[in-house]
């Protein structure tokens, strides 16, 4: 059972040493300094796909227990951690795809804040190299696909004031019909 034991110690040693430590940065979102962001990594905590994120999003759901890293974006429009004190890791010799979720608040809601999902840039999708000891996702400057408004979500349900009102008219026609008869 000792050496069991200690085979098992020294595999999980050797893949924790070959793991690569993950770094992120997301750049050009001065207009968001101080707001809420949320880093994923496709495969990781439960993130199956962007689209999945934000499905979920879109239902109001809150997605951090999903998310590899979560913060604030900085002072200078900066949302970053660098590979080596990150504390993450990810498997080697695999394709990863990773995104940033910003929101317009510093604590996001669900119905009183927006989000835009940032994907796509080249350094969001990297293949870690088995020799690799560190791995980074970069977004590039963002500023621009940002400040565009038309990329800009609702977070979860928002009430339509149509449904409301057709709804208060349908309870106080029972009312009334309760009441003559």
């Amino acid at each position: 059972m000792k050496k069991f034991i200690l085979v098992l110690t020294a595999a999980a040693v050797s893949y924790a040493a070959s793991a690569a430590s993950v770094g992120w940065t997301l750049s050009g979102a001065a207009n968001y300094a101080n707001d809420a962001y949320q880093f994923f990594v496709v495969g990781q905590n439960g993130a199956t796909s962007i689209e999945a994120i934000q499905l979920l999003l879109d239902a109001g759901t809150d997605v951090s227990s999903k998310a590899f890293a979560s913060g604030t974006v900085g002072e200078t429009g900066a949302a970053s951690v660098s590979a080596s004190n990150s504390g993450k890791t990810l498997a080697n010799s695999a394709s990863y795809t990773a995104f940033f979720v910003v929101y317009d608040t510093t604590s996001p809601t669900a119905g009183s804040s927006k989000y835009v999902i940032v994907s796509g840039a080249s350094g969001l999708s990297k293949t870690v190299n088995a020799t690799a000891s560190s791995v980074s996702f970069t977004t590039g400057n963002q500023a621009n696909y940002l400040n565009n408004t038309d990329n800009w979500k609702s977070f979860g349900p928002v009430p339509e004031p149509t449904t409301v009102a057709l709804l208060a008219i349908g309870l106080a026609a029972v009312g009334l019909k309760r009441k003559v008869a």
